[in-house]
């Protein structure tokens, strides 16, 4: 299942473990009798996985329009040095960086018919946009990109001004973010839509009282993603390995590693949480990866830590 999302206002950053929470505290309030068992049920085989959001360009019709979508710029073994001594360093320096791939292209990376030296060696016939690079230049007036917006601080009581805060969000022009989501039990598809529906009404992030996180969704339930052959996949959401993934990972594989340490709304300072990157490639030997991680003693949370997982047969650079 795709659903995608057009934002209304200004717009946090959805990551899948940030997206996980999000859609978590929405079957809570919809579904109580139902959110123990579904985080128990991750413990042995999820029920369901989502991949982090990533940009997509429409025009005009935000449902039925024609939409552009981009997935994650992957992490080749390829060693970006020997990248840079071959080809001309403007390219290289710009190439750097693409942080999304249209669909098209990412998709012939994944087939192997397709490598980073064939796009570095032919750079300037590809469009590069903020951070997007494409095969066309399409007549679409995009942007998007990090705004800082002060706010007041008021006085419940008094209703006098303190002084000012700042907060930080995206905006998008003829542009949403799109996510995915794979149901491996077929029951938890009708409660992960009315919870889209119940974010919708509520938004999303933590500025929702002044009208920020606020969008419009359309969900595709009949897209569903190839999953190519190959000995390795490229994961599109942040993943926390466990004991037996680390003990698999081997020379070809190729990752960046971050890191988050979040706070409840009590103000306690969670555990700092490690994991893979969305576009990182591994070993494929099995069906899931990953595992969800409790942070956190005085209000409890579940950090989404199963990888989304492509097979893919990348092409050997040469």
């Amino acid at each position: 299942m795709l659903i995608y999302l057009k934002p209304l206002s200004i717009f946090p950053e959805l990551h899948s473990d940030t997206l996980f929470g999000a859609i978590t505290y929405a079957i809570s309030q919809l579904y109580p009798e139902k959110v123990d068992e579904m985080v128990k049920s991750f413990e042995d085989e999820p029920p369901f996985i989502i991949s982090s959001t990533f940009p997509f360009i429409f025009k005009e019709d935000f449902e039925n329009g024609k939409k552009i979508k981009f997935y994650p710029k992957i992490i080749f073994p390829q060693k970006s040095k020997d990248l840079e001594e071959k080809y001309h360093p403007k390219d290289f320096k710009e190439y750097k960086k693409v942080k999304f791939i249209e669909e098209n292209l990412f998709f012939d990376l994944l087939k192997g018919k397709l490598s980073e030296s064939d796009i570095l060696r032919n750079y300037n016939q590809y469009t590069f946009i903020k951070g997007l690079l494409m095969r066309e230049s399409y007549n679409i007036d995009v942007n998007f990109g990090e705004n800082i917006i002060p706010n007041n601080s008021v006085n419940r009581i008094t209703n006098e001004t303190e002084g000012i805060f700042y907060t930080s969000g995206n905006e998008f022009k003829n542009m949403g973010l799109f996510f995915l989501v794979e149901f491996m039990d077929e029951d938890y598809k009708p409660i992960v839509k009315a919870a889209i529906k119940f974010l919708k009404d509520r938004g999303f992030g933590r500025d929702i009282s002044t009208g920020k996180g606020q969008f419009d969704y359309f969900i595709d339930e009949e897209y569903s993603l190839n999953h190519y052959g190959g000995n390795y996949f490229v994961t599109l959401s942040r993943f926390i390995p466990n004991s037996d993934d680390l003990a698999h990972i081997n020379e070809f594989a190729s990752y960046e590693i971050d890191s988050k340490r979040g706070k409840s709304s009590s103000n306690e300072i969670r555990k700092q949480i490690r994991f893979f990157k969305e576009g990182s490639v591994f070993p494929d030997y099995k069906k899931y990866y990953g595992r969800n991680v409790s942070s956190g003693k005085v209000n409890p949370a579940i950090e989404f830590g199963f990888a989304f997982p492509l097979k893919c047969n990348l092409e050997e650079d040469k």
